[in-house]
C-alpha cells in the first residue's frame, strides 16, 4: 500500500483507519456472517465503495448518499439486534453439536455425580496382591469430563490404566521366602512391562501351574 499510494514505509500509520475500516465492516463465519460493527455498534454495515480515508486527516469518511436514512437505519437495526445476536447463539450450538458428533472414539461415562465408586492404587505396602489395590468407597461431588494439566495424567500412567485386566508374563523371579501361614514358599515376581514397584509376592503352587515352564 506505501508503493502504491507512493508513502515512506515509515509512514504505514496513516494506513491504520483504513484497515481498522476494513476489519470491523468484514463479516465473520463466526459471527453468523455478521460484521463486528453491526453486532456491537448495532450501525448498518456500509458498502465498501462507501467510505475512505482521508489522506491529510487519516480518518475514514463516510460517503452516503442520504444522510437522512441513517436515523431510520440505525433504528431499524436496534430493534434487530437481539435477533441477530440469538443466530449467532444459535449457529454456535449448532456447530458444537457438530463437533461433539464428529467425535470418534468418546467412551460415554458410566457414573455420574452422586455415585459412589473404587479407586486403584499400587503401593510397595500392597504388593501381595497381583494387580492394584481397590481403594474406596468415595462419592462423586463433581464430574469435570476433560483432562486438564494439573491432574498430572501422564503417558505411564496411561499406560497402566490400559493394563488393567489383562494377563501379565512374567518377566523374572527375584526372591522366595518361607510362609508360614500358608505352609508353602513365596515367590517375588517381576512382571513384564510392569514397574519394579508393582513386583509381587505369589504363591509357588500358583505359579507352577500358570507357567508352563518354571
Amino acid at each position: 500500500m506505501c508503493l502504491e499510494y507512493g508513502k515512506d514505509i515509515r509512514e504505514w500509520t496513516m494506513f491504520v483507519p483504513l484497515l481498522r475500516a476494513s476489519i470491523n465492516h468484514t463479516p465473520l463465519p463466526s459471527l453468523a456472517n455478521k460484521a463486528p460493527v453491526e453486532l456491537f455498534c448495532a450501525l448498518p454495515l456500509p458498502s465498501p465503495l462507501d467510505f475512505c480515508v482521508d489522506m491529510e486527516q487519516r480518518k475514514v469518511l463516510e460517503m452516503t448518499k442520504k444522510p437522512e436514512l441513517i436515523d431510520e437505519k440505525l433504528r431499524d437495526l436496534r430493534e434487530s439486534v437481539h435477533l441477530m445476536h440469538k443466530e449467532v447463539a444459535e449457529r454456535r450450538d449448532q456447530q458444537t453439536r457438530r463437533n461433539k458428533k464428529g467425535k470418534k472414539g468418546a467412551k460415554i461415562v458410566n457414573f455420574s455425580v452422586g455415585d459412589f465408586v473404587l479407586r486403584s492404587r499400587v503401593d510397595q505396602k500392597y504388593q501381595d496382591k497381583l494387580l492394584v489395590t481397590w481403594i474406596g468407597p468415595y462419592q462423586i461431588v463433581r464430574a469435570d469430563y476433560y483432562a486438564d494439566k494439573s491432574y498430572q495424567v501422564t503417558e505411564e500412567v496411561r499406560e497402566h490404566v490400559a493394563s488393567q485386566g489383562i494377563v501379565l508374563a512374567v518377566d523374572e523371579l527375584k526372591e522366595h521366602r518361607w510362609c508360614p501361614t500358608k505352609n508353602g514358599y513365596d515367590i517375588l515376581v517381576s512382571w513384564k512391562g510392569l514397574e519394579p514397584i508393582e513386583d509381587s509376592w505369589e504363591p509357588l503352587q500358583s505359579l507352577w501351574k500358570d507357567i508352563p515352564v518354571l
